[in-house]
């Protein structure tokens, strides 16, 4: 089976999707899926599924019991032990894992020096994404999950986009930045990014257009304005420091993984 946790949470077999029943069964298999293969106490899904609205034991037994039915056919176990619940799972097989492990493996590319291969293996983890993680699921605990889940996708487009740079390979990083800007409107450092990209481009006029773009919504949302950081790239930016053309933006002694 495949299991999806970056979008919607799906269990997939034979090209079919498995019907899980509800959203109660979708948050315990999210909560098993996090760590499959480890045992998670009864206390701890309860928590993160029903938060301060325990359920009675038959409810939890009626959703584990979905699950069970659900997945069981298809050779996946969803076993009771040591007081609490085991799913037995490939972590190869979770959407999550595969993406981690992409982004772990082009960190050591990375430090093999190996940039094309790097960049390969971020696009095939963020290719894993297919909207916001753990979509729909409510409680406070998904919405924290959710957005850990969130900032380690911000991190590893930061991470392609600073690759591609790196590489010189300006025009790349400028689509996908442009492709990710309004997900992330008031990042300084995506902004300042886009306008390095751009410069390197030889878009010199666009890249001032970006900076003073961001500059507008950080100050009419947020009553801000961009940090010491962007504003020196701006100044750069203006100057034509032709250092912006070569210099470097990763540091491999601090890679991710």
């Amino acid at each position: 089976m495949e299991f999806h946790l970056l979008g919607p949470v799906e269990a997939w077999a034979d090209g079919r999707e498995t019907a899980l029943r509800s959203t109660k069964a979708r948050c315990v298999l999210a909560v098993l899926l996090r760590t499959p293969g480890a045992l998670v106490p009864t206390d701890t899904l309860v928590d993160r599924v029903w938060g301060d609205r325990l359920p009675g034991s038959s409810v939890r037994y009626k959703y584990i019991g979905w699950l069970r039915s659900a997945l069981a056919p298809h050779g996946v176990e969803l076993i009771s032990r040591n007081g609490g619940y085991v799913l037995d799972v490939d972590p190869a097989h979770v959407d999550l894992h595969r993406f981690r492990r992409a982004l772990r493996s082009a960190s050591g590319a990375l430090r093999e020096c190996t940039f094309e291969e790097a960049i390969r293996l971020i696009e095939q983890g963020l290719a894993e994404w297919r909207g916001p993680a753990v979509a729909g699921l409510p409680g406070s605990w998904f919405e924290l999950f959710r957005g850990q889940l969130e900032r380690e996708r911000r991190d590893a487009r930061v991470f392609l986009a600073r690759c591609l740079l790196d590489l010189d390979r300006p025009a790349a990083a400028v689509a996908r930045l442009t492709e990710w800007e309004g997900d992330y409107p008031h990042d300084d450092e995506i902004v300042g990014l886009r306008v390095l990209a751009l410069y390197r481009c030889g878009q010199h006029g666009e890249a001032a257009a970006c900076y003073k773009r961001a500059e507008a919504r950080m100050r009419d949302s947020l009553g801000t304005v961009p940090s010491a950081g962007l504003q020196a790239l701006r100044l750069r930016v203006q100057a034509r420091d032709t250092a912006l053309d070569t210099e470097r933006l990763l540091d491999r002694a601090a890679l991710p993984g």
